[in-house]
């Protein structure tokens, strides 16, 4: 048994299930500061160049109204550290650092599949009761006319408990021996990933399928909407028309592939 246990687990499970992922509706006043996007920093992982990006996200955020963290912000599958608790711990610190030196900013976290596991969620969920300003959701937010996902949901199944089972695997395994380490690390050298994900995640197929959960969920152009944001696909997307939507992504910050922190159309506070 991990070191959550069944009951804490099917707490959690139940907690999920309540969020409502995408029917917030706030229409605060308008304000003059910007609001950000920001995905994949897979921060833990030997292969994360995040802390190359750390003075331009700290610029960001420190005029930012609203800041949305779209999920894989922490890699527990690949962290360099040797238990699973000393990187949850750490992902705690560095959370809540950020929402304690940036109070004037609502933070919005997103869960992705590198960084959903129980025992950090539950974390989450404190260091949310405890801080105004941060605020989680498992799958996908809507705020005024945007959506923001992790966008794992291009992986298998469109719905909510396709997604969750799929997060599960990651969650259940073992973390990876030295030598997969290694052999992560020469395919990135020889930057294998970013072929695969120029094969297996084609923009076209990706928009397809994300506008297809999209529309289950009852999140149209039709319903209002016109941005979404997602990460998960390691190729950056800038404003791309799709039916109607814009469509953005940041990429990732990991070697051999581009990132950008993505400003938002959103223009007003989330959480006031």
């Amino acid at each position: 048994m991990g070191m959550v246990n069944h009951f804490f687990r099917d707490q959690l499970q139940a907690r999920m299930n309540s969020h409502n992922d995408h029917k917030r509706h706030d229409t605060p006043k308008q304000v003059g500061r910007p609001s950000y996007f920001l995905s994949d920093l897979h921060l833990f992982s030997s292969r994360s160049t995040a802390a190359a990006y750390e003075s331009e996200m700290n610029r960001c955020i420190q005029t930012a109204h609203t800041v949305i963290l779209g999920g894989d912000i922490f890699d527990f599958k690949w962290s360099r550290y040797a238990t699973l608790r000393a990187s949850v711990n750490e992902a705690v610190r560095w959370l809540e650092d950020l929402v304690t030196q940036y109070k004037d900013c609502s933070f919005y976290y997103l869960l992705g599949n590198h960084d959903s596991h129980p025992d950090f969620v539950l974390e989450l969920d404190r260091l949310a009761f405890q801080h105004s300003n941060l605020e989680w959701q498992p799958h996908l937010l809507r705020l005024g006319a945007c959506v923001f996902l992790h966008g794992d949901v291009i992986d298998g199944g469109l719905d909510h408990q396709s997604i969750d089972a799929r997060r599960r695997k990651h969650e259940d395994k073992p973390l990876p021996m030295a030598y997969r380490h290694w052999l992560y690390d020469a395919a990135v050298q020889a930057k294998l990933h970013c072929l695969v994900a120029n094969v297996a995640r084609r923009h076209g197929w990706v928009l397809k399928k994300v506008y297809r959960y999209l529309a289950e969920q009852g999140l149209e152009a039709k319903t209002g909407i016109k941005d979404v944001y997602f990460g998960h696909t390691h190729r950056p997307l800038r404003s791309v028309e799709y039916r109607g939507l814009r469509f953005h992504n940041g990429g990732a910050s990991i070697r051999g592939v581009s990132f950008q922190i993505i400003p938002t159309h959103l223009t007003d506070p989330a959480i006031r």
